[in-house]
This record gives structure tokens, sequence and C-alpha cells, in this order.
């Protein structure tokens, strides 16, 4: 900077600049500064700056008038937010009520089977064993041939992916589940570890053990979380190595039986297909919460309440 200001053409500049504001003259109008009267004359002649302005200069009554819509906007803004929030309130007020209402349910069930369903066994995270016996799968008998198991393999896979094309396979495995736990001619009161007591929100009271020693207590499951762990998971854990066993048997098919015909082979590649489909489904836990919530009213406490 200070290598430009001695330079001539920047000496020259600021020469002009003092010549011109020493011997300046101003419009009248908008205050532009000339050379030269003549300059400024003809300027003045021209200059449309004052006209401009007091165009745009409101009057006294058009100000008084903007001044009033203005308010009128604020107070109508106001109200409309009085009544968002009173309507926010009003919901926040009910939401909070259901929810106290939810609680206070939840704990005298939860009081309740303590009281009088203590004896109930203590539910445990399913084994493959167990798994396997809700899918209703008896592929895996040992009594079997290989060709026995690999047929009985087939027919159970046909079904399962002909339910999960048909967007039926949540309703056709949570009938599985409650016939499983909810046998004709048992005793629930003794004998049943898990009761829902707020269906619309999915909570369940389970019976679990607390200890190594054994000891047992009704606990709270909010969003069936316990019961989606020791139950559903497990469950489609098996399933899917069903699904996994059919690719596997399948493989090289045409090849093993070269007189395979092509109308066979086609409906072969859309049951694989299938497979791979919902094996996906079952990893990236596309059905655990529809599971639960399908199952839920079944486990219902007040149901039973009402049957005793």
């Amino acid at each position: 900077m200070q290598k430009h200001n001695k330079t001539k053409k920047h000496l020259i500049a600021i020469k002009q600049q003092k010549k011109l504001l020493q011997g300046s003259h101003i419009c009248s109008i908008c205050n532009k500064c000339f050379g030269s009267k003549t300059t400024k004359w003809r300027h003045e002649k021209q200059c449309n700056y004052g006209e401009s302005i007091n165009k745009q200069k409101p009057t006294e009554n058009e100000q008084l008038r903007n001044q009033l819509d203005e308010y009128k906007k604020i107070i109508d803004t106001l109200v409309t937010t009085n009544n968002s929030l009173a309507s926010s309130n009003k919901s926040t007020a009910e939401a909070s009520s259901k929810t106290a209402e939810a609680a206070t349910k939840s704990m005298s069930i939860l009081k309740y089977a303590t009281t009088h369903m203590a004896d109930a066994p203590p539910m445990t995270e399913i084994n493959n064993e167990e798994a396997i016996s809700i899918l209703g799968y008896k592929g895996e008998d040992s009594t079997l041939s290989k060709e026995q198991q690999e047929h009985i393999n087939e027919i159970y896979v046909q079904s399962v992916v002909a339910h999960y094309t048909n967007k039926n396979i949540v309703n056709f495995l949570s009938d599985m589940i409650v016939a499983y736990f909810r046998k004709p001619g048992v005793d629930y009161k003794k004998l049943s570890s898990i009761w829902a007591v707020d269906v619309a929100r999915l909570s369940f009271i389970i019976m679990s053990t607390i200890n190594k020693d054994g000891e047992k207590e009704w606990r709270s499951d909010k969003t069936g979380k316990l019961f989606k762990s020791m139950v559903i998971k497990p469950m489609l854990k098996a399933l899917d190595v069903i699904l996994q066993q059919y690719i596997k048997y399948k493989e090289n098919w045409h090849i093993k039986h070269p007189a395979t015909t092509v109308e066979e082979m086609g409906k072969l590649m859309l049951i694989r297909q299938g497979c791979v489909e919902l094996s996906k489904d079952i990893r990236y836990q596309q059905f655990e919460r529809q599971l639960i919530k399908c199952v839920a009213p079944s486990f219902q406490f007040d149901q039973f309440m009402k049957k005793k």
C-alpha cells in the first residue's frame, strides 16, 4: 500500500480529487458533486431524485394506516400462537393423562400377578430346539434319512415362501407363537409366563429369573423388548437357518438331476429367490415389531380377567 501511495498514478488521482472538492458544485436536490457550475446546472434540470423521494414518502394518514395494519398482524399472530399453544397443552395433558393411566394399570396388573400368579414358570430365551418346535418344523428329526429331511424342508419352505409372497408371513408366524404359548386346556393363571397389559403400547409383564439361585419375579416389559429378545429373535434366526438349508440343498440341482424340466427349474428358482429375500428381511429386522404387535392381543390380560 505504501508503495502504491507513492506512484505517479495515485498522486495524480489524489490531486484531481482535491481540486474537484475545492471547486466542487453540489446539486441542491441530490447532493451530488460536479466539477463545474455548467455541469451541475445541466444535472439539476434532469434530476428527479427529490420527486422519487416524495413519491415514496407516505402521507401522515398512510403512515397511521400502515401502523394499524402492522398492529393487526401482530395481534392476529398472537391469537393464533395462543390458540396453538392451548391446543398443544391440551394434547400434552391428554397424552400425559393416558400415560399415567397406562402406568397405573400396568402397576396394578403387575401387583395382581405378583400376588396371585407367583407359581408361573420364569421365561428364558428359547433355544434352537424350542424355536424349531414353535415353527412346527420336522426336518431336523434325526430318525429320518437325509432324503426325507430334504423333502420335509422343501415342503415347509414352499409354504413359508408362499405366505411371504402373499404378504401374510407375519400372521403365519404369529399364529405359531400364540399356539405355542396358549395351548388349549392349560391353566394360564399358573403356567403363563407372559401377559400383555397394554396392547396399544405393546407393554407386557414377564415372569423372569432374577438371580443365579433361581429366584423369580414378574417384571415390566415395555415395548416388548424382553419378549422380542427371548422369543422373536431366536425363532426368526431358526427360520433363517431353515431357509439357508433349502438353498444349500438345491445348489447345482440341474447338474445333480439332469432330467429336471424347464418348468420345474423355473419354480425352483422362484422359491430360492423368495428364500433369499425373506432371509434378507429377517436379518434387517423387518418383522420383529410387527410380530409383537400381532401377537399382543392374544396375550391380553384384560381378556383373561373377563373369562374368569
